[in-house]
C-alpha cells in the first residue's frame, strides 16, 4: 500500500506535468526564465495549436513545434518549475550562474526545497510513474510515463485521456 501513496508534492508534480506536456497549459506555473528567453519560437509560446503530441522511441511524450518540428521546450516539465511554483522560490536573476539551479541558491529553503523535490522525484521514478533527463548541469526534464499518465488523469479526474493522447 505504501508503494501506492503519493506525497502532496508527488501528486502535485504528476498533475502539473500532465497539464504542461499533454494539455499544452503552463498558465498555473510561473513563467521560466530560460524559456521565455532563449526560446526563439513564439507560435509554440502562445498558441498549444501549433503543438502535437508525440511518442519517441523510449514511449515518452513531448510536444513537437509544428512550425518547425522540432521538440518545443516551452510545453516541456522541468524540476525548475516544481522550485519556482510548488516552493515559491524566488530566482536569482542579476548574475550569470552556471547552472539553472543555482539561481535559487539565494533563497533561504533553496536547501531543503532542493532536497525535498529531489527526493519526491526520485520517488516517483522508483514507482515507475516518470523519466526524468538531465542536461549536464542545467535543467531536469521530467517526462510521464504510461502508469504516470494514468495516475495524473485519475487525479484530476479526466476520463477520456486516451484520446488526448491520439490513441
Amino acid at each position: 500500500m505504501s508503494e501506492q501513496r503519493l506525497s502532496k508534492l508527488q501528486k502535485w508534480i504528476l498533475e502539473n506535468c500532465f497539464k504542461v506536456t499533454v494539455l499544452s497549459d503552463r498558465t498555473t506555473l510561473k513563467e521560466l526564465n530560460h524559456i521565455t528567453r532563449d526560446y526563439k519560437c513564439k507560435a509554440c509560446s502562445k498558441s498549444k495549436e501549433s503543438v502535437r503530441l508525440v511518442r519517441d522511441n523510449r514511449g515518452l511524450i513531448s510536444n513537437k513545434c509544428l512550425d518547425d518540428g522540432f521538440s518545443c521546450p516551452y510545453f516541456d516539465f522541468y524540476k525548475e518549475d516544481v522550485l519556482l511554483s510548488f516552493f515559491m522560490l524566488k530566482p536569482n536573476n542579476d548574475i550569470a550562474h552556471f547552472s539553472r539551479t543555482q539561481h535559487f541558491c539565494d533563497s533561504p529553503d533553496y536547501a531543503k526545497a532542493h532536497v525535498t523535490a529531489h527526493r519526491s522525484i526520485n520517488g516517483l521514478v522508483e514507482k515507475g510513474f516518470i523519466f526524468t533527463m538531465s542536461e549536464w548541469e542545467y535543467s531536469m526534464h521530467i517526462y510521464l510515463l504510461d502508469k504516470g499518465i494514468e495516475k495524473a488523469a485519475e487525479l484530476l479526474k479526466i476520463d477520456d485521456y486516451m484520446s488526448l493522447l491520439g490513441s
